[in-house]
């Protein structure tokens, strides 16, 4: 019984990470969850990483 709850537990934790995984626009002209169009000489870039997996949103940034 200790297994399948292990096995229960494992599959939700792998549920909530799919589920708030960042799949929204990450363009110059669309950017983020808004899907702002980022100001001249700005780029839109994903955070806190570049992986999708681990990406949170992107954001408009200088440089």
């Amino acid at each position: 019984m200790l297994l399948h709850k292990s096995a229960v537990l494992l599959v939700l934790g792998f549920a909530a990470a799919v589920l708030g995984q960042y799949t929204g626009p990450c363009s110059t002209s669309a950017c983020g969850a808004e899907g702002k169009a980022c100001p001249r000489g700005y780029l839109c870039v994903p955070y806190p990483s570049f992986d999708p997996a681990e990406r949170k949103g992107c954001t408009c940034s200088y440089g």
